[in-house]
């Protein structure tokens, strides 16, 4: 008998606990339902600086938020997808709250407020900052290979450009009209240089020309103020266009080496305004 009652209770027992479950469960939300809205609210608790969208594999910052637009600094938190632009606020500081990598295009394209950015160290293409009239300085990560075209077009207040790793191309009207830009450090993996890429960078006197070099564009280093040229002696180009190294108003020393390619090659590379000198 005492068996039958107790085994009476612990079915009672357990059937109070599951009703009790059943309730818990009901007042909260299940790691799977609205896990999307859950999210965007995780993510603006972090950061209200940003406007945030769902996408099929997370969240995308789309803008920045009303909040963002009064900040001079921000950070780009971590693993968010970027579009749009963050033109707009007052933003002059940029910093990513990790070093991976992260597909940014046009996020800051035109922000004309923009002075500083420190890009991810794993970045591996680098965005377009073209028309960031006040970006002052950039350093461009190691796995990035390639200046895009017009990428720092209109950079007028552009003073320092560090190049970290192996990139092999600049594309056309890369540094167009950087009107501060005073020096350029090609790292010798630069293979091509496109066309317009320095034109009207209009402070840079003098370039060392990388060793690498095979392809030279039109107008590529055209009436940018150039006093002195200085060509590797191991430097061969392939193609190169007639004015690459045209400077209009003024004469210009190219430095070579004796019995080398470009003292060879010498008047069908540069100008009747170059004046030769050996080294």
């Amino acid at each position: 008998m005492k068996k039958k009652v107790l085994s009476v209770l612990l079915v009672a027992a357990l059937a109070l606990s599951g009703v009790a479950c059943a309730k818990d469960n009901g007042g909260k939300k299940s790691s799977s339902s609205n896990d999307g809205e859950t999210k965007s609210v995780s993510l603006d608790d972090r950061n209200e600086d940003f406007k945030y969208e769902p996408t099929g594999s997370g969240y995308r910052i789309s803008g920045l938020s009303e909040t963002g637009k009064t900040k001079e600094s921000v950070v780009i938190p971590a693993g968010v997808e970027l579009a749009g632009s963050i033109s707009g606020g007052v933003v002059k500081h940029v910093t990513f709250e990790t070093d991976d990598d992260v597909k940014i295009v046009t996020f800051f394209s035109n922000c004309k407020t923009l002075e500083t950015v420190e890009l991810p160290a794993n970045l591996s293409d680098l965005c377009s900052f073209s028309g960031c009239s006040s970006l002052k300085e950039i350093t461009i990560p190691k796995n990035v290979t390639e200046i895009p075209q017009a990428c720092f077009s209109g950079c007028s207040d552009l003073e320092t450009v560090v190049i970290e790793g192996d990139v092999t191309e600049i594309g056309r009207n890369a540094f167009f009209k950087c009107e501060s830009l005073k020096t350029i450090n090609f790292p010798d993996s630069i293979t091509t240089i496109g066309d317009s890429c320095f034109k009207g960078c209009k402070n840079v006197s003098e370039i060392t020309l990388p060793s690498g070099l095979k392809q030279v564009g039109q107008l590529a280093f055209a009436d940018i103020g150039l006093q002195t040229i200085i060509v590797p002696e191991d430097l061969e180009l392939e193609s190169w266009h007639t004015a690459a190294f045209n400077q209009m108003r003024n004469n210009y020393t190219v430095k070579v080496k004796e019995g080398s390619w470009a003292d060879i090659h010498f008047d069908e590379v540069f100008t009747s305004t170059a004046i030769k000198e050996y080294y």
